[in-house]
């Protein structure tokens, strides 16, 4: 069953305020519009003067155009959003990585330390549980910053820079048809 196209969607107004409007109440309206009554004089006047500017070509493509502007607006609005919520997000990504990379070196240096203690030193009689505690903490460490998880933090970075590029065509392509439509 299709939509029948009434006045109230012509003028874009439901049947409230159409009656409102017109200074009728809704029974009114809502028979007129199903054919079973008629407006009163001025009511059907105000209507036709309605019905008349809305369906003027000059007046839709105006408002037409007013839309489209604010809604590029708010397009170019979003996507300098996107774009600063991306920048951050790769500084965050950035710094997380620094962090991970930092991490894995002072692991690294500590197992090394650990290694030279064991080998060349008669340290790990003389303090075994200072030894083992410094390598629970390099292998919690270990585990902690992981290759896995920098590999994880790298992907993200890379994701993000191709969403940064992504939005820097959007914001080009909106540049160039706002530049053809004036």
């Amino acid at each position: 069953m299709q939509d029948e196209i009434t006045i109230s969607k012509l003028l874009g107004a439901t049947q409230l305020e159409m009656a409102i409007l017109l200074g009728i109440n809704a029974s009114q309206w809502s028979m007129y519009e199903t054919g079973d009554r008629n407006l009163p004089t001025d009511a059907y006047e105000l209507m036709s003067k309605m019905l008349e500017h809305v369906q003027n070509k000059n007046n839709k493509a105006l408002k037409v155009h007013e839309l489209s502007t604010q809604q590029q607006d708010k397009t170019k609005e979003t996507l300098e959003k996107l774009l600063k919520e991306n920048d951050y997000q790769k500084q965050t990504i950035e710094r997380k990585i620094n962090k991970i990379k930092k991490k894995q070196a002072f692991v690294v240096a500590r197992f090394q330390l650990l290694d030279y203690l064991d080998q060349h030193t008669h340290k790990k009689e003389e303090h075994p549980e200072l030894l083992k505690r410094m390598k629970d903490k390099a292998e919690e460490k270990a585990a902690k910053y992981d290759e896995a998880v920098l590999m994880a933090h790298e992907i993200k970075q890379l994701v993000l820079q191709v969403e940064e590029k992504l939005i820097k065509a959007k914001q080009e392509e909106l540049n160039k048809s706002l530049n053809t439509d004036h």
